[in-house]
């Protein structure tokens, strides 16, 4: 699978809320955040779907020193030694086999005694590449390189969730029982041989089968033989057996390796990004430099996966077995089948990509004195005859630098570059992925132990290397003369093939569409039409399973004719300009409703069609809202004012139509099968129009109040055409701006709406949209169409919000909740109110005062008063933080105690010190050990240090709180106390941190080592540690249970500590980082403690007397000084009476 790391330098693509595209080439040494490139979450896998945004770029750090050219030059000057010859015996033989088996007995079958011993060998971690100590002066900066130099030192070591020890035996005897795949047993010479060559280079370990039994943690997998294709030195395509490892297949525990595998403790991985990265460096290097070659490299890695290294506790669940021979081979390297290998050595390639870019965007670099000992074959270019592909503008300002770009998918790491007169831009080209790769690999020795190659592929290199304009790229054939990319003739041909047969036979087996799928996902990546038309046949293999066949329904079928219209396509090859983020050419506005339909373009064109009143409200408004986005730009295409490279932008205020415009999915939950098939039928008449034209689609939606000319359109209207239009003339502001102008402003307005969305957390916008969801089913249950509440009074929507809190109250939308509180329903109201108010609707809860509605104001009173008690987590004394520090067995248990222990004096939130889950996330910053600092006599102590154990203080700065505090810096003093102290804990933290492998400024105190690298502390298992420790002090003593404590009880506690400590509430409020009396909440007056002593107080006066109220001044009501009498001024102006009469007083009156 094609993939690129999310580098740390960039946002973080995790967010539900928000994806940030790669930018072109994300291995360029001095990186651009990628803000450049904001898509919905669809854009992963579409790429054609929403408009791009353009916004600003941020400056980041480089990963690289400033010597790196010097750097470079000591490593691959420095000379590497000759391995040793390990105690082992690399043969495919019995003999050999018995050997090492006593081998392995010597060391107790313990695989990591055995290796570490051998380390100086092949079998030695990392011994494909130069010691970490030598590479690190030049990727000690780099991001990736604390995993690398982790995969160097231990090999890489999956992160797989435990198996009992009875699971595994019984695993094992069914492996042994069931031998290999049909596809290896079936070839046995090919296989033994495909095996052979893998021992023979020390690749895999053989051993007798029957000692499998006495290796610990062993797990056997079967094999199987793949059919690929790949390519001699001379270019000619070749076939190729490769073996691989099913590390996916279930036992009899329900479990597979691949199965235990947790992916997101891997560094992450972004997949089918390159492709699009090349063409869109492509298309901006071609319309900064028109008419001058680009040419492309391409260099693969020789047996990719066979140079990392597996650790000893990975490599023994991943064995496998030649069970007519009785011999075992454990994998020893990254396996063809293991679901981390992408991962693990996606580190190490991108890594070595970014070292040639470095090299080639450094000025320092001289190539024709520095470069590696191999090199390609001489450029090739076409005849100057053949026209130059134009390079239209794009959304994005790419930065093009002419000496070019290297990327990386899995092993294969492609450069481009523009040939310019007068540089050296080919020749950098050449020769800097080559010295990157020389510089981190170890260079073979001429008296290797084992069978060593290069680890550039020597035939790839002969076959791909030089730099050319035509170039075959992940499988697809990129001329960047013409700017196009066209599926190879042997695939166009095999895989249509396929289709065809498929159709003419009806029907399909689950493995002919599992390989289906994957081909057509593939031309997917340079058709994106492809995505819209995939979930049908996904769902039929989905079907497929566990049959022997499956018949084609008719909408399959249909699907697979439209696939076969997208192959032709790719075939004669596909505009790259299509493929990249091109800016908008054409720009559609479209509406509808019951009575008609209507659109118009930016240059103008409008059109409308009413709709019979014969035919009305026989479909949905979504599926008319749809069917005119497709109208519009289709009247431009037959008008031929949409033509070839075109890209059209559709706007609607429907976000269903939107959505539909990108994919097209099953049948929705109201829509009939007529509707549906209509939907369906509309969208393959959209992409073949889209796709025969060669026309690149948009879509975005926009608020329904800004659709004023596409909605007058849409409306059952007598105007002729004529006086609609010079009304609309003049109701279109932006009538005269011309389409960059327009562009601008919609990429400036889509700048305030991100920027407004980061506003809140991720959870908020979650929950926001649940409840929008939840009013729109509630709307559907009743047969609402106007979600907006656009046709009903204030009153009205008073009362219909009225009906829908009743209904979330009831829980009808949660499931097995239950009865909901009232704060929920509360919430649930006002995140749907949210939505109104960002779509420009009034608030429908609140009444003509402003105020919220009478109806709601009682329901929520009903609500709160039916509601239980709520019960807060239980303040925990320090007497279960001591019972919690006794419990250090592990390193994970001393690291949560010491960080219990810290965050209690400082009263922090859970999200400040541990990894919480998203839901629990909030505005507040975990705490790094950059935001930790110790003081002693006036002067700070540097981490890590000895010194901070006897530190006179420890301050905590915490950079952004939810209540928006930021930088707030809070101090405490030592205590004395033997753990009971701030700063010994926090010491404690931050030199056990520090003590890690790969360890930085930016590390989050919650880290702990486990399995080999950095894992993190989580809220749940502080939570089971409370409890435990709860139950191990007493319920009884401590009067509550161990159930009523969660993490919320440390802050709790330690307010309850502060306040029966007598701290002033200032005191309590300052070091709690509480703005307000809210911490009062964490004082809990049930406490025995919390009343000492005052009971005995109040007996200390027995009688009190009251003092006499003053008597008030009697005034007489007719006195006009009064407040309200007639002829006070005052009140004559409140009543807007005429001030300047005369005041009338009594005929006879006296006024003391």
């Amino acid at each position: 699978m094609e993939h690129r790391r999310a580098e740390k330098l960039r946002c973080n693509p995790t967010d539900p809320d928000q994806f940030v595209a790669d930018s072109l080439h994300p291995t360029d040494p001095n990186p651009i955040v990628a803000d450049s490139l904001q898509l919905s979450d669809a854009t992963v896998a579409d790429p054609q779907l929403t408009l791009p945004v353009l916004a600003r770029q941020h400056e980041v750090v480089s990963a690289w020193p400033d010597d790196l050219v010097k750097r470079v030059k000591a490593v691959v000057s420095s000379a590497c030694e000759r391995p040793t010859k390990p105690e082992f015996i690399f043969e495919l033989t019995g003999a050999a086999a018995k050997h090492n088996a006593e081998v392995l007995k010597i060391y107790g079958f313990n695989l990591s005694t055995a290796i570490d011993v051998n380390r100086l060998s092949p079998l030695g971690y990392g011994s494909e590449f130069r010691p970490s100590h030598v590479l690190q002066p030049i990727f000690e900066l780099h991001p990736n390189w604390s995993r690398m130099q982790d995969l160097l030192r231990h090999g890489s070591k999956w992160p797989l969730d435990e198996l009992d020890e009875e699971s595994r035996k019984r695993d094992v005897n069914e492996a042994l029982t069931f031998g290999n795949h049909k596809g290896a047993t079936s070839q046995p010479d090919l296989l033994r041989k495909l095996i052979e060559k893998d021992v023979t280079h020390g690749f895999g370990l053989v051993i007798p089968l029957s000692t499998v039994h006495s290796i610990r943690g062993a797990l056997l997998a079967p094999m199987n033989i793949m059919k690929q294709n790949t390519i001699d030195e001379h270019g000619r395509i070749i076939p190729k057996d490769r073996l691989t490892h099913d590390q996916s297949f279930a036992w009899s525990s329900g479990t597979s390796v691949n199965s235990r595998v947790r992916i997101k403790d891997l560094l992450p991985c972004r997949f089918g990004a390159c492709i699009r990265r090349l063409a869109n460096y492509a298309v901006a290097a071609r319309r900064k430099y028109p008419n001058r070659r680009i040419l492309a490299t391409k260099i693969d890695y020789k047996s990719a996966y066979r140079r990392c290294h597996l650790n000893w506790e990975t490599a023994v669940q991943t064995i496998t077995q030649l069970p007519e021979i009785e011999l075992a081979i454990i994998s020893l390297r990254l396996t063809f089948g293991g679901s981390p290998g992408p991962y693990e050595w996606g580190v190490i390639s991108e890594i070595i990509c970014d070292l040639a870019n470095a090299l080639l965007l450094d000025d320092n670099w001289d190539p024709t004195l520095l470069s590696a000992p191999r090199s390609v074959p001489p450029k090739c270019t076409l005849d100057d005859n053949i026209p130059f592909g134009i390079g239209r503008e794009l959304i994005v300002d790419l930065p093009v630098d002419p000496r070019g770009k290297m990327d990386v998918y899995i092993d294969d790491t492609i450069g481009i570059t523009v040939d310019l007169p007068d540089t050296d831009n080919s020749e950098r080209m050449e020769r800097a992925p080559l010295l990157a790769i020389h510089t981190a690999a170890r260079p073979v020795h001429q008296l290797e132990p084992l069978p060593r190659d290069e680890m550039a592929a020597d035939a790839k290199l002969a076959a791909e290397g030089a730099l050319e304009e035509q170039k075959v790229i992940l499988g697809w054939f990129f001329d960047f003369r013409r700017l196009t990319i066209a599926l190879p003739e042997n695939k166009l041909i095999a895989w249509r093939d396929n289709i065809q047969s498929i159709l003419l036979a009806g029907k399909s087996t689950p493995k002919e569409l599992e390989q289906l799928i994957g081909r057509l996902s593939h031309l997917g990546m340079v058709v994106p039409f492809v995505h819209h038309f995939m979930s049908r046949l996904r769902d039929l293999h989905h079907r497929s399973r566990n049959r022997r066949g499956v018949a084609l329904s008719d909408a399959c079928r249909k699907d697979l004719e439209l696939m076969l219209r997208f192959l032709e396509t790719s075939g004669k090859g596909v505009d790259m300009n299509l493929i990249a983020y091109l800016a908008p050419t054409h720009v559609y506005h479209s509406d509808s409703c019951p009575a008609g339909l209507g659109g118009y373009s930016n240059e103008g064109f409008a059109w409308r069609y009413p709709i019979p009143p014969s035919l009305r409200f026989r479909a949905s408004n979504n599926l008319l809202e749809f069917i005119a986005a497709i109208i519009t730009p289709w009247i431009d295409i037959l008008s031929g004012r949409l033509q070839s490279g075109d890209c059209a932008l559709s706007m609607t205020d429907s976000s269903t139509a939107e959505g539909w415009m990108r994919k097209t999915n099953f049948r929705e939950s109201d829509e009939d099968q007529v509707q549906t098939d209509v939907r369906i039928e509309a969208a393959r008449k959209f992409a073949m129009d889209f796709n025969d034209h060669g026309i690149k689609s948009y879509s975005q939606w926009f608020p329904g109040k800004e659709n004023i000319v596409a909605d007058a359109l849409s409306r059952d209207d007598d105007r002729s055409d004529e006086e609609l239009t010079s009304i609309l003339f003049h109701a279109q502001p932006l009538q005269n701006c011309t389409t960059a102008q327009r562009n601008r402003l919609v990429a400036d307005l889509a700048a305030v709406e991100t920027t407004r969305q980061r506003a809140v957390q991720g959870s908020t916008h979650e929950n926001q949209a649940r409840a929008w969801r939840r009013w729109l089913e509630y709307c559907a249950s009743i047969g609402l169409d106007d979600t907006y509440l656009d046709g009903f009074d204030r009153h009205h929507k008073i009362k219909l919000m009225g009906a829908f809190a009743m209904a979330l109250r009831e829980g009808r939308f949660s499931g097995d909740y239950g009865t909901l509180a009232e704060g929920t329903v509360r919430s649930s109201i006002s995140y749907v109110v949210s939505t109104f108010r960002e779509s420009g609707r009034t608030n429908p809860t609140k009444d003509e005062d402003m105020e919220l509605g009478w109806i709601l104001h009682r329901l929520y009173r009903a609500f709160k008063n039916e509601d239980p008690k709520v019960e807060h987590q239980k303040a925990v004394p320090l007497s279960v933080i001591s019972e919690l520090w006794k419990r250090q067995n592990t390193e994970t248990e001393t690291a949560l105690a010491q960080l219990t222990v810290g965050a209690y004096f400082f009263a922090c939130r859970s999200c400040e010190y541990l990894k919480v889950p998203q839901d629990e996330k909030r505005r507040t910053d975990i705490l790094k050990l950059r935001n930790i600092r110790f003081f002693k006599d006036g002067r700070q102590v540097h981490a890590p240090s000895p010194e901070l154990r006897t530190a006179d203080s420890v301050s905590l700065t915490f950079e952004m709180q939810k209540n928006q505090e930021k930088h707030d810096t809070v101090t405490h003093g030592a205590t004395g106390h033997e753990f009971l102290c701030p700063v010994k804990q926090w010491a404690a933290v931050v030199n056990r941190i520090w003590s890690y492998p790969g360890a930085t400024i930016d590390t989050p105190v919650s880290a702990v080592w486990r399995y080999d690298r950095i894992e993190h502390l989580t809220s749940k298992i502080l939570i089971d540690a409370l409890r435990d420790a709860v139950v191990a002090v007493g319920e009884d003593s401590l009067g509550f249970k161990a159930s009523e404590v969660g993490t919320h009880s440390i802050r709790s506690g330690a307010a309850m500590q502060m306040y029966l400590g007598e701290c002033p509430v200032y005191t309590i409020m300052l070091i709690g980082r509480w703005s307000s009396d809210a911490f009062l909440r964490y004082i809990r007056k049930q406490i025995e403690q919390f009343s000492h002593n005052v009971s005995r107080r109040m007996l200390i006066f027995m009688s009190h007397r009251h003092i006499p109220d003053m008597e008030p001044r009697r005034v007489s009501h007719l006195d006009p000084r009064q407040r309200n009498n007639p002829n006070n001024a005052e009140t004559r102006r409140n009543i807007s009476g005429d001030s300047s009469r005369r005041v009338q007083l009594p005929a006879f009156a006296q006024f003391a």
